[in-house]
């Protein structure tokens, strides 16, 4: 791959890593594909109910190219190839955590009907949910900062 090309695949990787990462921590939502079906219909939606399909692209994007410049990056450093695959194993780790727990977790809590006192049930998969979402901002964030740090590690030999 030229330089150039790399410039702007790392460019777009670290901006939707990092909208990424900021979406785990601050957004409300994880702009993974799914997301959507993890907020209530009991609550208001997130960024006032614009249009998904850009959101659910911010994810993609960010391991898509993390996976590209992991594998597609020649003549740079190992330390440089470790950090890209760093940031595939966190931005791969966001999408499973995303459509495998919260999601699932999310569904079975809004299909339970309200009640005054939760049952032990919801207490626990609220608990799990916790867990889940605070592991999937751990993993955004580090993904989001291996790419900054290979990005600012000096690339040739």
């Amino acid at each position: 791959m030229n330089r150039s090309i790399e410039s702007i695949l790392r460019f777009v990787n670290v901006t939707a890593s990092g909208l990424l990462a900021g979406s785990l921590g601050f957004g409300g939502a994880a702009l993974m594909p799914g997301w959507e079906h993890e907020v209530s219909s009991r609550e208001p939606r997130p960024y006032g109910g614009m249009s998904t399909g850009y959101f659910n692209a911010i994810g993609p994007v960010a391991l898509g190219t993390a996976v590209t410049l992991a594998v597609g990056s020649r003549q740079v450093r190992p330390f440089k190839r470790v950090l890209d695959a760093a940031t595939v194993v966190g931005l791969a780790g966001v999408l499973a955590a995303t459509v495998m727990v919260t999601v699932p977790i999310n569904r079975e809590l809004d299909a339970q009907p309200a009640s005054d006192y939760p049952s032990d049930r919801q207490h626990s998969l609220t608990r799990n949910w916790s867990r889940a979402q605070a592991v999937r901002t751990t993993l955004g964030i580090g993904a989001f900062v291996c790419a900054v740090a290979s990005n600012l590690a000096n690339g040739r030999r």
